[in-house]
């Protein structure tokens, strides 16, 4: 039998008929069990009752030889699916919109403007006939094998632009990063280093922070301007100055990783925060002490300021009581305390 993809569109409304009536089949053998959790979904429907696009969606179709009937089986789209026909079963609320004439409500409060905005929504689908079972499941492997998930700086630079985005990124690109291997270029591509910018700038601005609360509230709060920008470019350039005559082999320590070397940011940044910008302690001869703490992490069964070291860097280091005390005892050690 020959082979034939055809683009088409179907929207909301008939994809429900087709369901109902047994002709829409979302789970193939091969495919997932529903896997998104609530806050995706409703992020889904808020875009489709946004009018912005979503992904392709892919059918096998057959013809039945009874009925005459095409039905329909989900080769990619069936996570899609299930959220659009649990919205209209009215199993859950818009919680991700922003819209207060949206915001939690279900299928059955929205307006009839809204209902028929989302039932008549155009769904782009790629028809498939012919294909064998093992046609179609290489295609299933194919389309879900190397799928990379947007991380959250990628969404980031995707949403906001203003003067921190701008910053950072500026930053972000500092030959620092390279030349002392804080960052691969696979990770460089994915914005990492441009992340962890956003993350050093807030931490000489204001102290250690958790993560996953300021980072978006910065690009939101500074994008008309950002005049800390100055204050936050010196703090930076004359810290990894600083740490590159302490580590002149960073790339070759523990401290080159980004955990770590935010403790160290974050150490220098407590001396210099009362007076000068200049940290008052020769880094050379900070740097062997910085060596030596390394060396003691290594031993067996490591107690005390090691301990603690090692519990603040084993899970969670991205909120704050992880980070303050890794500066605690970073600050401790360049001291020589």
């Amino acid at each position: 039998m020959t082979t034939k993809r055809t683009p088409t569109t179907k929207d909301v409304g008939l994809l429900r008929q087709l369901y109902e009536q047994q002709q829409l089949v979302l789970a193939p053998e091969f495919q997932r069990n529903s896997v998104w959790p609530p806050k995706a979904k409703a992020y889904l429907i808020d875009t489709i009752l946004k009018d912005r696009p979503i992904p392709l969606l892919y059918f096998q179709r057959t013809t039945s030889a009874q009925t005459g009937k095409p039905s329909y089986s989900v080769i990619d789209g069936q996570q899609r699916l299930r959220a659009i026909l649990e919205f209209l079963d009215n199993r859950f609320g818009l919680s991700e919109s922003e819209s207060p004439s949206l915001k939690n409500k279900r299928f059955n409060q929205l307006s009839p403007e809204d209902r028929e905005r989302l039932l008549g929504y155009d769904l782009y689908v790629q028809e498939l006939v012919g294909y064998t079972d093992a046609d179609i499941r290489d295609m299933f492997v194919r389309m879900n094998r190397f799928v990379v998930k947007l991380a959250p700086q990628e969404i980031r630079h995707a949403e906001h632009k203003g003067r921190f985005a701008e910053f950072v990124e500026k930053v972000g690109r500092w030959s620092f990063w390279r030349e002392h291997q804080v960052f691969s270029q696979a990770q460089a591509n994915r914005m990492r280093a441009v992340e962890f910018a956003a993350e050093a700038t807030i931490l000489v601005l204001e102290g250690p922070q958790d993560k996953k609360q300021v980072i978006d509230m910065y690009y939101k709060h500074y994008a008309a301007k950002f005049p800390e920008a100055r204050l936050a470019e010196d703090s930076l350039r004359s810290h990894l100055e600083w740490i590159a005559k302490a580590l002149p082999n960073l790339k070759g320590t523990r401290f080159r990783s980004p955990v770590d070397l935010y403790g160290i940011l974050g150490a220098l940044q407590r001396f210099t925060t009362e007076k000068a910008q200049t940290v008052p302690i020769d880094p050379k001869s900070a740097g062997p002490r910085l060596l030596e703490f390394e060396r003691s992490l290594k031993v067996d069964q490591p107690q005390g300021r090691p301990a603690r070291y090692l519990a603040s860097v084993g899970r969670q280091t991205d909120n704050l009581l992880p980070r303050s005390n890794r500066i605690e005892v970073l600050e401790s050690v360049i001291r020589g305390e």
